[in-house]
């Protein structure tokens, strides 16, 4: 039997409503980062492939479930999301700036039709949409996870469920219908499934409703309800290893709330370019700032090399050296595990350290998410 989770990326900057410059390169928010984390961690066994679509948003959704599998194959397949509209024109825009030119051309129902240059029609959708199907069918791999577009999903959903003879403007409509009715939430999934014997696909969606606790969503050590903020679990989870490990955090410690401390990092990042050089120099890091440095190289936002010729294997049990841009960061490796940062100082001159008495888990590594932790790790290891 082959089995195919076919997801949705998170939460996008589109999707919370802002303008985007490029539709192919709209970037994941820090809530789609988290969904995608706990999408990563709701595999009861490795896929056998990991496929994703060229868009950002949906490949770095998919990276971190690589980041928890990162020997199982993964594959770029131009399964991207539907561009119906002329790119250049939406350039800057919100998704409530198109929603006239998206009315007009749905209400044009021509399959043939297209917009501009860089756009593609339905009939070339839909052919895409097919050609997946063929491509998943032929491909060995018998569990396959594949991160795609909403309206990417429903069109595969859609020739499953609905079987057209043809794509003509009655169809072209049928789909859009369809498309509204089963709208796909941010890490929502359909799950594909085909015998060998058989020549047609089977789908499934699961009930939106429903508390998920199946074996499809079922995280070790825990499972994520709908009836609970997974995000709230995540950050529980990571407070009950920091006191297990010696690092008991007090009952009011500000970072147990994730959006309240990004924000606060975000600020802090800002703030530290504003002033005279002399009043920076003067100043002290805090650990939020040079946390928020390393999500910056973790989201691939800033670039990220080693200081020095070994490798984080050679060094195994000792301290690294990082430069991130222009700030200069010591973490310690404890026998090839990502630990603690033991200091930082800012392109400006400013120092945080270990022993400045921003401890118990309030260090710049302790206030990463577990996805950032290993995403960091990650790529430790790889510089």
């Amino acid at each position: 039997m082959k089995h195919v989770r076919l997801i949705r990326h998170g939460e996008s900057a589109a999707n919370a409503g802002q303008a985007t410059l490029d539709h192919s390169t709209i970037p994941l928010t820090p809530k789609g980062f988290e969904q995608a984390h706990l999408v990563a961690l709701s595999f009861n066994h490795p896929p056998a492939l990991i496929v994703a679509s060229p868009f950002t948003r949906a490949h770095s959704a998919a990276m971190a479930t690589v980041a928890v599998f990162p020997h199982i194959p993964f594959e770029t397949w131009p399964i991207q999301e539907f561009t119906y509209l002329e790119p250049a024109r939406c350039t800057s825009t919100t998704v409530a700036d198109r929603r006239e030119w998206v009315e007009a051309y749905w209400a044009k129902a021509d399959p043939g039709f297209t917009d501009g240059e860089g756009a593609e029609s339905f009939l070339d959708f839909i052919a895409r949409a097919q050609s997946f199907l063929e491509r998943l069918a032929e491909h060995p791999a018998q569990g396959i996870v594949a991160y795609s577009h909403g309206q990417f999903i429903n069109a595969v959903a859609w020739l499953i469920e609905r079987k057209p003879l043809g794509i003509d403007s009655g169809a072209m409509v049928d789909w859009r219908e369809y498309e509204i009715a089963n709208h796909v939430p941010n890490c929502g999934e359909c799950l594909l499934s085909k015998k060998p014997a058989e020549a047609d696909w089977r789908v499934s969606r699961s009930a939106p409703e429903e508390p998920r606790t199946d074996n499809t969503w079922r995280v070790p050590g825990r499972a994520y309800q709908k009836v609970r903020d997974p995000e709230r679990l995540l950050i529980e989870e990571r407070a009950e290893a920091l006191s297990a490990a010696g690092y008991p955090l007090p009952a009011d410690d500000p970072a147990m709330y994730a959006e309240q401390r990004l924000k606060e990092a975000r600020a802090a990042a800002r703030s530290s370019h504003v002033g005279s050089v002399s009043e920076n120099t003067a100043a002290e890091l805090s650990a939020r700032e040079v946390s928020q440095v390393l999500r910056e190289a973790i989201f691939g936002r800033s670039v990220m090399n080693k200081v020095g010729h070994e490798s984080w294997g050679e060094i195994y049990a000792g301290h690294f050296q990082i430069n991130v841009d222009d700030w200069q960061i010591s973490i310690y490796n404890d026998c090839d595990q990502l630990d603690y940062c033991e200091k930082c100082i800012s392109p400006d001159g400013r120092h945080w350290s270990f022993d400045s008495g921003d401890r118990f888990g309030t260090d710049p590594i302790a206030l990463l998410s577990v996805w950032e932790h290993q995403m960091l790790e990650n790529l430790l290891k790889a510089l």
